[in-house]
């Protein structure tokens, strides 16, 4: 099997995982999760923070923006340029956002951020710090390009892959990944 089929079988198999994770996700395993991140980011000074627009079973992310902004950090969410490449645009809870690359909602016409941290959603993980995300490669294309912005998944606990992903030279490797059970740092 190759390592393109490899990434299709655990990929299926982990959003297949994923559904069942969230569906069983209370709020008290939030409130875990957000305390986790809270002792991850040990009062760093981070003046902005971009996350990602949450689709399906994904962890809610904008939820977690708007605590953010709440505490007067500026957030950003990413925006698909050129269908290669993401940059991350301004975001507020009020901004109205358009449809975007892969019909998911993206900020309009907003300033241009390189932010401090970076929240990239994730289909899978491993102990490695590789994530496995829906296979357009567009975060692994990108993130090369923000060589001083932290980059952190949220998970849940459950898309642990304690087998390892396959990697090729082209996956990128996060800084760490938030869990409402651990935090693990690469």
């Amino acid at each position: 099997m190759d390592f393109v089929d490899q990434k299709k079988i655990i990929r299926e198999d982990f959003l297949l995982k994923r559904e069942k994770l969230k569906k069983s996700f209370t709020s008290e395993n939030k409130k875990k999760l957000i305390s986790n991140l809270d002792k991850f980011l040990n009062n760093a000074k981070y003046l902005s923070i971009a996350g990602y627009y949450t689709i399906g079973s994904e962890i809610d992310c904008l939820e977690i923006l708007e605590i953010f902004q709440k505490k007067g950090i500026h957030t950003a969410l990413p925006f698909v340029k050129d269908d290669k490449f993401i940059e991350f645009r301004e975001w507020r809870k009020q901004d109205i956002l358009i449809e975007g690359v892969f019909n998911i909602p993206t900020p309009k016409k907003r300033s241009v951020v390189i932010p401090d941290l970076i929240i990239i959603p994730l289909v899978s993980f491993d102990k490695m710090g590789f994530r496995l995300g829906f296979g357009s490669g567009i975060y692994d294309r990108s993130l090369p390009n923000f060589p001083k912005s932290k980059k952190i998944g949220l998970a849940f606990s459950g898309q642990l892959n304690k087998r390892g992903l396959p990697v090729s030279e082209f996956d990128y490797k996060l800084d760490a990944v938030v869990t409402e059970k651990d935090i693990f740092v690469f």
